[in-house]
């Protein structure tokens, strides 16, 4: 009996092994295919047509992090430096025209920057007209982005607008009380106040402690970060779309409009879908022939959706969300609201 015993946990070692080396090499070759591939897919037109016009889609808040940990978890978010990877590949296809379709609340200003100034290198090497296109929604650091295009479309009933920057929150707990359960539920409460001692150097190093008050100088620097950026913000957009600032701060500020109200306070140029925009730019620009690439399909590897059902099974997925919360909330962003991201 051991004998068969023993043969039988060798031939089950060996197998379990030779399925695990099988895996490590589909896995590889998945990485290496979703990683390097780029797959553009003709949609519409003739592909022998020279009169190229390519869209990008790209969806979610816009930070710089991971990119191919997005595509192991599943969350979407748009990355700068993925964007210029991918407008890289474009580039050599020469389109006369970039469509970027985009659905964003926003992200980090740094990162909206980047994203914006990424497009407009790109229309500068390549002499590609940018025209962006929202088919939900286009807020705050989406919207600066949207500005390094010569024109602005949006679905009907899409949500366009707040021009604002925000900086990190400081929470000051006045007179806390420290609740806690025990494993036989009982609760204690300890009504003295909570002392935290640390040791940091520097004057307002312990920015943003959560048990002492913000000065009022602590109060007025961090106000005057974000004005600055807000200027800036205001400046872009008066520059872009042929605006008063006093316009944007006092009437357009950082509230939302609908399609209708934002084309009717020039924040975009028209309320079309995305179908009849092609249409549009085709008949604008007479074109006689063209072909339209898009980037919007994958391949799905077996590899990645196996991943993909354990990150939900083991809820890798919300840890990775909570870090980019934590991303969100620390930076000085330019967002509609931390729960138009999921935090």
């Amino acid at each position: 009996m051991s004998v068969f015993f023993n043969v039988f946990f060798k031939t089950l070692g060996f197998f379990l092994g030779f399925l695990l080396f099988v895996l490590i090499i589909i896995g590889i070759s998945s990485y290496s295919n979703y990683q390097n591939k780029s797959v553009f897919d003709l949609i519409k037109g003739n592909e022998d047509s020279d009169n190229t016009i390519f869209i990008l889609q790209i969806s979610g808040p816009i930070l710089e992090s991971d990119s191919s940990l997005t595509d192991l978890v599943g969350f979407n978010f748009i990355s700068p430096s993925r964007v210029k990877k991918q407008l890289e590949d474009i580039g050599l296809i020469k389109p006369k025209i970039l469509i970027v379709s985009i659905n964003s609340p926003g992200g980090t200003v740094s990162a909206s920057n980047e994203l914006y100034k990424n497009f407009i290198s790109f229309k500068k090497n390549s002499g590609s007209k940018i025209i962006f296109h929202t088919s939900e929604i286009l807020a705050s650091g989406g919207y600066w982005s949207s500005l390094s295009g010569e024109k602005i479309y949006a679905s009907y009933g899409s949500i366009i607008g707040s021009i604002g920057v925000k900086g990190p929150d400081w929470f000051y707990f006045n007179k806390p009380k420290l609740i806690s359960k025990g494993l036989l539920g009982q609760t204690i409460e300890v009504n003295k106040e909570i002392e935290v001692y640390s040791t940091s150097a520097g004057k307002s190093k312990d920015l943003f402690n959560s048990f002492r008050k913000p000065t009022n100088n602590e109060l007025d620097h961090l106000n005057n970060m974000v004005e600055k950026i807000n200027r800036d913000f205001i400046q872009l957009v008066s520059k872009s779309r042929k605006l008063e600032k006093k316009t944007i701060e006092n009437d357009i500020g950082g509230l939302i409009f609908n399609s209708f109200q934002a084309k009717n306070n020039f924040l975009i140029d028209d309320e079309i879908s995305l179908d009849n925009l092609i249409d549009l730019i085709i008949k604008e620009n007479k074109f006689k022939s063209f072909k339209v690439f898009t980037n919007h399909k994958k391949k799905d590897y077996l590899f990645f959706n196996f991943i993909s059902n354990y990150n939900k099974k083991n809820n890798i997925l919300n840890n990775y969300n909570i870090n980019i919360c934590s991303k969100i909330k620390t930076n000085i962003v330019s967002i509609l609201s931390y729960s138009s991201v999921g935090c």
